[in-house]
């Protein structure tokens, strides 16, 4: 049996392993690398497998650093058969279309088009739920298990030689309203690990909600916007049903919201298809028919004309894309609103090395945007407790319950990678940090 990290390796995106076992060659994801431009670089960079050989593909979400490069697998070659949850389908549509209309945008430097996409959705001829089984042949067995990351979000347990190798996918914070906990994995022979946060303790949910109704309430007094870069799946989401608690319990002013994204607003769709798989409070909210994602404050502006509008407003909130601000609407709205004092650009997600988000809550005094060199003087804030990955010790609790021999820690910087390894090491796991590329036999 043998595992090539051919993503996600001393860096957090571009998630994809190639696993060899009896005869069977299978992907876990196969995502595009974000952040610095020597990351992107990789996403032209020849994969270390054959994709014509590929059997199946596993996808364990909707996020473009999980799934972003399968169109470009397609065209390489690969027609094995694409597995993932019924959420994940619909989500893997939209995320993809949106995908490929960027890179078509982009001319010469496009990855794929929309045909490409629509051939790489083609190879999603299964769907499984959490639990279920599913046989590949020659004595290898794969379970998906709920991650609890965001909608539809899978760890996935392959059984193969013996051997049993679970790979984690994005491991979800806990107690979070539109997503359960993640489950517990099997015991493994060899876990892959997911380190995002493996050197952060997030705060209690509570407390970044009280964290988020002080940026408004106080940036709405001084007649600024709140500004929140926010990624289109869950992280939206949740941030709305967040807003329509606070309006209706009377903590926030009233004042327009507006969600300024296409994509989220394609996305919050397919959320509210699947509103009995959330937890139970917002399972009970939306049977009343009190939707905490069409209210009366709440304003979708799909057209680049209504989204112009919103710059002569004052006193709003912007929800608005990309959550790590490498594109979107949120440029526009960073360019308006960073050098006003009154303003707040409020975080509320991942923010990885070498993108216009990090710089600014690294503390830059100056940043570009769209072109421009704009001055950063609205108030920063940075909220992590909304989170929706595992923070250190959600990530050791849920190793410990797989008691693995071997541990390979993936999608973290370094400093994450490091602290997670060493905290591990205290409970006797020796776990290894593998390089892009590198291929191991277990």
């Amino acid at each position: 049996m043998k595992l090539t990290f051919a993503g996600a390796a001393g860096t957090v995106t571009g998630s994809c392993f190639h696993l060899e076992a009896g005869g069977t060659r299978l992907l876990v994801d196969c995502g595009m690398f974000q952040g610095l431009p020597e990351l992107e670089a990789r996403n032209l960079a020849p994969f270390p497998f054959d994709p014509a050989k590929v059997d199946w593909l596993f996808l364990t979400h909707g996020h473009l650093d999980h799934l972003g490069l399968i169109p470009r697998l397609v065209r390489e070659g690969f027609r094995g058969r694409g597995v993932c949850t019924v959420p994940t389908r619909d989500i893997a549509h939209v995320m993809l279309m949106d995908a490929a209309r960027i890179q078509e945008e982009e001319g010469e430097a496009a990855l794929y088009t929309a045909a490409d996409a629509l051939a790489a959705l083609d190879r999603f001829v299964v769907q499984i739920e959490y639990g279920e089984e599913l046989e590949l042949g020659a004595g290898i067995t794969v379970r998906f298990h709920d991650a609890g990351h965001i909608l539809g979000a899978a760890s996935v347990e392959v059984r193969a030689e013996g051997k049993t190798v679970v790979f984690s996918g994005d491991l979800g914070n806990r107690g979070k309203p539109l997503v359960t906990d993640p489950a517990y994995p099997p015991k493994a022979d060899v876990l892959v690990l997911e380190s995002t946060y493996g050197d952060r303790h997030h705060p209690p949910f509570e407390e970044s909600v009280e964290e988020l109704r002080r940026a408004i309430v106080d940036t709405l007094a001084a007649g600024g916007n709140v500004v929140i870069p926010s990624f289109a799946l869950e992280r939206t989401q949740e941030v709305l049903y967040i807003l329509f608690h606070l309006w209706r319990e009377r903590k926030i002013p009233e004042c327009r919201i507006y969600l300024d994204s296409p994509l989220a607003t394609h996305a919050t769709r397919i959320f509210e298809r699947y509103t009995e798989r959330f937890p139970s409070p917002a399972r009970k909210l939306f049977r009343k028919k009190r939707d905490p994602f069409d209210f009366e404050l709440l304003e979708y502006t799909l057209t680049k004309k209504d989204s112009k509008r919103i710059s002569e407003e004052r006193g709003v909130i912007i929800i608005a894309g990309s959550g790590m601000c490498t594109g979107g609407r949120v440029l526009y709205h960073l360019r308006d609103n960073l050098p006003r004092p009154e303003s707040a650009i409020v975080f509320v997600g991942f923010q990885a090395m070498g993108t216009l988000g990090r710089e600014i809550v690294d503390g830059a005094s100056r940043v570009e945007v769209l072109g421009s060199v704009v001055p950063v003087r609205a108030s920063i804030w940075r909220i992590e407790g909304l989170s929706a990955h595992a923070d250190q010790p959600i990530l050791v609790d849920w190793a410990l319950h797989a008691d693995p021999g071997q541990v390979f820690l993936v999608h973290g910087e370094e400093p994450a990678l490091a602290a997670l390894a060493e905290r591990l090491s205290a409970h006797g796991y020796a776990a290894r940090i593998p390089a892009w590329h590198e291929a191991v036999v277990l």
